[in-house]
């Protein structure tokens, strides 16, 4: 006897014996005469639509993920531009037409600020103030340490000290 035979003779006495089941989902017995068994792709009427229905639903996923995907991933190169062309110009940025400190006074660090200033250094040979700079593109804003950085100096929380090596 071939597998479907028996598996549809399985099925027939199953049903006509009043076999329950146990539902993995919500924990309540269903008789097995109702719960429109079938053997591997041979679907019961019912069973069929639901089988579409769900490929169906599974297509659109599928193609809802595709696009989501698609949008993502333009949105994360976008941001990774971004990102690049923001350190390309902070490190260009003493030398723009625009950029309010002489290049020669600036002092590049780039972590966790981008530039020290020590204005009147280059051309006076004196420093009159100094000043912390932080270049930002866009609407970047400051970000991780920076913000605390900025209300230590704005809070005249800045000191001098000399390290001694021996």
């Amino acid at each position: 006897m071939g597998l479907a035979k028996k598996a549809e003779e399985i099925i027939r006495m199953l049903e006509d014996k009043r076999f329950y089941a146990e539902c993995p989902c919500c924990s309540k017995h269903i008789l097995l005469k109702n719960a429109g068994l079938f053997y591997y792709d041979d679907f019961t009427p019912e069973a069929e639509r639901l089988y579409q229905q769900l490929t169906e639903e599974l297509k659109e996923r599928k193609k809802e993920y595709r696009k989501r995907f698609k949008t993502i991933k333009q949105s994360s190169q976008t941001s990774a531009k971004s990102v690049n062309i923001g350190l390309v110009l902070e490190r260009i940025a003493p030398c723009f037409k625009t950029f309010p400190f002489d290049k020669n006074d600036c002092r590049s660090l780039f972590d966790p600020i981008d530039y020290v200033v020590f204005e009147g250094l280059s051309k006076k040979g004196s420093v009159d103030r100094i000043v912390f700079v932080d270049i930002k593109t866009g609407k970047s804003r400051l970000t991780g340490k920076q913000p605390e950085i900025r209300n230590l100096v704005e809070r005249k929380r800045v000191l001098w000290d000399t390290y001694q090596l021996r």
